[in-house]
């Protein structure tokens, strides 16, 4: 049985408050997992590494058959020092959230893109960061941690013309400090 029925309408049609939270109490988040992962090649590591992450076009998909809906997210990483900026170690990661459709609904793609902007990027992004977290260190550089995401301060809002947002790598003097008060 279909449980979401997604009606064809224009991306761009305008969406409710309702039409979000009728997507949020029909639906469970079940899982969130690193789909996909594109790194390297490893360029020139520093402890002043500066690094920019961006956001790709989120996705998503449904399950008539098992009553799941599945937001895919896509995330770009470039780690770089400010005197080799074209020498940017890249990481391209793709994560899926598959959220498991509880009851009846009918709403418009517009409306689960609302969704996704205002909740399954909240429920994806402890993933994120510690992927990034990992990844980098894996890869030899200075692990990235990347800040809490905060509402407002949430940096891929539609009024900004730039979807990406700059952040610091931890240098090594932070890190031994860290794991000396361990």
């Amino acid at each position: 049985m279909t449980l979401l029925r997604i009606r064809a309408e224009e991306m761009d049609a305008p969406v409710s408050a309702s039409d979000v939270a009728m997507i949020i109490g029909a639906t469970e988040p079940v899982e969130v997992r690193l789909d996909e992962v594109h790194a390297g090649p490893v360029q020139a590591v520093s402890n002043e590494m500066q690094v920019k992450l961006e956001r790709g076009q989120p996705g998503f998909a449904y399950s008539d058959e098992n009553n799941v809906l599945m937001v895919r997210l896509e995330h770009k990483v470039s780690c770089f020092t400010e005197a080799e900026p074209d020498s940017a170690t890249n990481l391209h990661l793709h994560h899926i959230i598959a959220f498991k459709v509880l009851q009846e609904l009918e709403i418009s793609a517009a409306a689960i893109g609302a969704f996704i902007e205002t909740n399954a990027y909240f429920i994806a992004y402890p993933y994120v960061r510690q992927s990034i977290t990992q990844l980098t260190a894996a890869l030899g550089l200075p692990p990235v941690v990347l800040g809490f995401m905060k509402r407002d301060e949430w940096p891929f809002q539609e009024e900004q013309d730039d979807n990406s947002v700059d952040v610091v790598a931890p240098s090594t003097a932070s890190q031994d400090a860290l794991e000396a008060s361990r």
